[in-house]
């Protein structure tokens, strides 16, 4: 049966696409530019500090998107993430010379994108339906993807010499993404009548309410460990290939450790845009919680390894492996997340979710910085046994039967 899908859906998608191929081919590299600039503990430090800001930036977005229109959040937020990657630009270009600057513009972009994106998730799942919601998933999951393909290629290839035109365009690109959203949007929340004035109060007894949900929480926590092996690829295992990595040429083109990034990346991304679907239909008919679990477990055991490999025979290969991981289990995952979210509480409880990439990034954070005290070795076992937690938390919390709704359409998909 074919699927419909509204123009608000279609408008969030594509804003989606344009957003993620912002941030694929800025945010990443600042990490690795930040690593060449600062001692590598240093870049460490500051990747955690700007988790420790997001994190505060996405408690207060959810709180806003619960108790504002979610429209005009969008609006502030993504105009404030275009003045960060300004304030980039600014430095890049010698007007505000301190390394200090960039720092600032990096932190200005976390922030705004914590600050906006439960908003965004709520607009997004506010205009889904019961019959299109799993598909609507797929559909953001696959354009997520192959936007960061292209955003890592360009990224990749543009980050030695074309950095400050790349972040120009970024700033341009983030600008048209803000208005289109705003023209093409149609939409507007509901916001409880609320006399009580004492907004911090407010705020910390709402996700105090959804902190006491046990099975959210494991849930929550989980999402934030196995996430972290992936988004070590981006703090420890990026900045190790950039000065470990010894150079090849491939048909003419050479590759060093950026760019080696850049092609696992493409890879990953590839896959995703061109296998999703296929792998979606052929694990259909498997017991959907060995997937997620199996799904899982490969993907977390995967990254863990690669941090200690240098040889793009072995980079390659198990990041295909990893992939595979990737795609039977994500797209299930997210579309079994929103069925443990009241409909009352959507912005507070996809904020509170969104803390898991925060606490994800904190955890990769400190990879770096740990990486500058012991060995790959060391950080592959602390990526896979972090990761190897997370997966057991997630499939308990979605899975366990103490745990299950009594909801005999989600049981009935287990």
């Amino acid at each position: 049966m074919k699927i419909l899908l509204s123009k608000n859906i279609k408008t969030t998608l594509t804003t989606s696409f344009m957003s993620s191929l912002i941030y694929a081919c800025t945010m990443p590299f600042m990490i690795i530019y930040l690593a060449k600039h600062t001692p590598t503990g240093t870049a460490g430090i500051i990747v955690i500090l700007n988790v420790a800001v997001s994190f505060l930036a996405g408690i207060i977005g959810g709180y806003l998107a619960d108790n504002h229109q979610r429209k005009r959040i969008l609006f502030v937020f993504q105009t404030l993430y275009a003045v960060g990657l300004l304030t980039i630009v600014f430095n890049l270009s010698g007007l505000l010379a301190h390394i200090n600057w960039l720092v600032v513009g990096y932190f200005i972009c976390g922030a705004a994108y914590n600050f906006y994106t439960p908003a965004y998730s709520a607009v997004v799942l506010d205009s889904t339906t019961r019959e299109n919601r799993k598909k609507v998933y797929q559909y953001e999951y696959w354009i997520f993807n192959l936007s960061m393909a292209i955003g890592a290629s360009i990224g990749g290839f543009a980050f030695k010499n074309y950095l400050l035109p790349l972040f120009i365009g970024a700033v341009f690109m983030q600008l048209i993404v803000t208005l289109f959203l705003q023209m093409n949007l149609r939409y507007e929340n509901k916001i409880m009548d609320r006399k009580d004035t004492k907004v911090i109060r407010h705020l910390f007894s709402t996700y105090a309410k959804v902190a006491k949900d046990r099975r959210w929480l494991m849930f929550v926590v989980g999402m934030a460990l196995y996430q972290a092996a992936e988004f070590t690829m981006g703090t420890y295992t990026g900045v190790r290939l950039s000065k470990e990595f010894d150079m090849i040429h491939l048909f003419n083109i050479a590759i060093d450790g950026v760019r080696m990034l850049s092609v696992l990346q493409v890879i990953n991304t590839l896959m995703v845009v061109f296998l999703t679907f296929l792998l979606t239909h052929i694990t259909a008919g498997l017991k959907e919680k060995y997937v997620v679990f199996f799904g899982l477990l490969i993907y977390v055991t995967g990254y863990g390894v690669m941090a200690t490999a240098n040889s793009i025979t072995l980079l390659v290969p198990i990041m295909v492996i990893v992939t595979i991981g990737e795609l039977v289990a994500t797209p299930l995952l997210s579309a079994r997340e929103v069925d443990l979210i009241p409909d009352d509480k959507q912005a507070s409880y996809l904020s509170f979710s969104g803390l898991s990439f925060q606490f994800a990034q904190l955890v990769a954070g400190f990879a770096l910085t740990l990486g500058g005290f012991v060995s790959a070795f060391y950080i592959s076992v602390y990526i896979i046994v972090l990761g190897v937690i997370g997966v057991l938390f997630v499939s308990i919390s979605l899975y366990h039967r103490k745990h299950q709704k009594t909801n005999p359409e989600a049981t009935s998909r287990i």
